[in-house]
């Protein structure tokens, strides 16, 4: 493979932290003003996958069916093809990856019969075409990280057709609630779809989820189960901890929680409420048996300012390790009995036509690591950036501008970009550096389109990411093949039927 000389950051000049800080916080980039609108509260997501998998009816029917057969008979099909092409390009002698992923799936529901639903779903994909991502390579020992993610984790070789059932729920609706029992998809702060690779998580239990106040939502379940996104399998919670790459204990050892998890199941409580017509709060609770609980609260809101809207957003974040972590043996527990994390994220932005732009920054404090498995979905911190989390550090400083345009002229194609500053503890700090990432520098460039007219339906995305190493990686490898000093390239067309 030919050598690329790729740029170092430069050690000659150096601002201080705090500084360097406050300037990514407050350097917005220059907006060009649009016509005046009056903007909705929105946030920039910087190339971030909200769209559900499969897309919402246009009319809810809510005529009640009168028997079984004509439930099923006016029950809705949705279907979904997935193409997603991803390439890592690395420094140097470190190996390159790429991978060309095609997936289709399809979901069926059942109309309303006495205020019940039936639904069912599924999905199948395979590797068209990919270079070898589970062999090591032969100098670094290392492996794909962000490929091997289309397919299956568990057993990156696996080349042909694979599938998984992912819904299989029985709901009950009454007035503005439901109620529902099976595998279904659910979408909190901290447990999410993370709809970045060819298909969502779901989740296994009892949901429910209750609109009867005015202007507030209460949600609460019990998960006994998950299907992890990159996974073929359902498992219990305490098995899907462990499947992607569990980094080092806080000795420095590595971490063997995977498969050593005892837990009985999730619990999740939340409450989000419109305050007023542009203020959104929201408080939610995470209890998993015998490992952690989390608890997360958010605060958003806008004011009108000259033509635009200014918006705020606050979030804070503590948790701490239940019972034994898992395990009573430190290798094998996902978290140390004792430990606790604090972290707190905030967002000052701006919206005026099409335009937005916001100044983001999260702290998490040294008392731990900030812990939620990666297997159960992506952070909501203001900073984040795809491609990249902050789960599994602590004493982190991080810092990013985002922005976005939607273009007028070509309706359905909107731009956004993303840039971040995230200081991290040393690698060799195995107290609060779980997966030896050292700090580093993100950029994000994201392309969005929903075609109209006879290709309605289809939407792609086109994705670039770029991160560049801030912190020591003492010249190994391992701290800097998949990490830094690298570009990211992705490829996303997505058809709903």
């Amino acid at each position: 493979m030919p050598t690329r000389n790729w740029p170092r950051p430069n050690k000659s000049f150096a601002l201080p932290r705090t500084l360097r800080l406050l300037v990514a916080s407050l350097l917005l980039p220059a907006v060009a003003w649009a016509q005046h609108a009056e903007p909705a509260l929105t946030r920039p997501v910087t190339g971030r996958t909200q769209l559900p998998p499969y897309p919402a009816p246009t009319a809810p029917d809510t005529v009640q069916a009168r028997s079984l057969p004509e439930a099923f008979g006016r029950g809705r099909w949705h279907g979904r093809v997935r193409s997603y092409s991803m390439a890592t390009l690395n420094q140097g002698h470190y190996p390159d990856y790429y991978a060309q992923g095609l997936g289709a799936g399809a979901r069926f529901e059942t109309a309303s019969f006495h205020g019940l639903q039936v639904g069912v779903g599924g999905f199948f994909w395979a590797n068209l075409a990919s270079n070898d991502l589970a062999t090591p390579d032969s100098l670094t020992g290392a492996v794909s990280r962000y490929e091997v993610g289309l397919f299956d984790v568990t057993n990156p070789g696996r080349r042909r057709l694979t599938g998984r059932a992912e819904e299989l729920f029985l709901r009950y609706r009454w007035r503005q609630s439901t109620l529902t029992l099976g595998r279904q998809l659910l979408t909190t702060p901290l447990l999410n779809p993370q709809d970045g690779r060819l298909s969502p998580n779901y989740a296994e239990g009892l949901w429910l989820e209750l609109r009867e106040l005015p202007r507030t939502t209460l949600s609460a379940g019990w998960l006994t189960g998950l299907a992890v996104r990159s996974t073929t399998d359902w498992t219990s919670v305490g098995g899907s901890v462990g499947l992607y790459p569990a980094g080092v204990t806080e000795a420095g050892q590595r971490a063997l929680y995977a498969g050593n998890l005892h837990s009985r199941g999730l619990g999740i409580v939340g409450v989000n409420r419109q305050v007023g017509a542009r203020t959104t709060a929201q408080v939610w609770n995470y209890y998993a048996d015998n490992l952690f609980n989390a608890s997360f609260a958010e605060l958003t809101t806008g004011r009108v300012l000259g033509m635009g809207q200014l918006t705020l957003g606050g979030q804070y974040h503590y948790q701490r390790t239940v019972g034994s972590g898992g395990n009573p043996n430190p290798q094998l527990a996902y978290s140390a009995p004792g430990r606790r994390a604090h972290a707190l994220s905030t967002r000052l932005g701006y919206q005026r036509g099409a335009w937005s732009v916001s100044g983001n920054y999260t702290r998490i404090t040294r008392t731990g690591r900030f812990l939620f498995p990666r297997e159960w979905g992506r952070e909501p911190f203001y900073t984040f950036l795809p491609r990249e989390r902050e789960e599994g550090f602590g004493g982190v400083d991080a810092a990013a501008l985002l922005g976005g345009y939607t273009f007028a002229q070509v309706p359905g194609l909107k731009a956004e970009a993303g840039y971040g500053h995230y200081y991290l503890p040393d690698v060799k700090n195995t107290r609060l550096n779980k997966y030896g990432m050292p700090s580093y520098r993100q950029l994000n460039a994201s392309l969005t389109y929903a075609f109209p007219g006879w290709a309605k339906g289809l939407r792609g995305q086109l994705l670039y990411v770029y991160k560049g190493r801030l912190g020591n990686t003492y010249g190994e490898a391992r701290y800097e093949v998949n990490k830094v000093d690298l570009h990211l390239v992705n490829l996303i067309l997505n058809y709903d039927f």
